[in-house]
């Protein structure tokens, strides 16, 4: 009699980013290390899609079109979302490290990022890597 294999799903992220070229470059390479991502270009949009199983990470822009990453991620903890995120952001401000960490996101990676960059943080985040 054959041991049943021990399942495990791939970590999903939901990244989320008004720039469709970042988006896509995070799916190939967020996908590439065996993440299943999901991409939005909004918080509507995330909002509107993400369910009761929800994301393992969030990865999200500080500047959105519509709105920024700070309240976006206040939104998803007020329904109940407290999977790690990250904030991502090009501005080369050094109060950003310490608005991330007072705001909730469990690190920030500065764009345009280093491709090792965002993939340790999710690493260490998510124990995968």
């Amino acid at each position: 009699m054959a041991l049943p294999l021990p399942v495990t799903h791939n970590p999903r992220i939901a990244v989320v980013d008004d720039s469709e070229a970042v988006r896509r470059s995070l799916m190939v390479l967020l996908g590439s290390r065996g993440y299943d991502v999901d991409a939005y270009p909004g918080g509507p949009e995330l909002l509107a899609a993400v369910g009761p199983a929800g994301y393992d990470c969030f990865v999200i822009d500080l500047k959105l079109d519509r709105a920024d990453g700070t309240q976006l991620l206040s939104a998803l903890r007020k329904l109940g979302f407290n999977q790690p995120a990250v904030l991502m952001s090009g501005w080369e401000v050094d109060s950003l490290e310490r608005l991330a960490k007072q705001t909730g996101f469990a690190a920030h990676v500065r764009k345009p990022m280093m491709e090792i960059s965002l993939a340790d943080v999710l690493g260490r985040l998510l124990g995968k890597g």
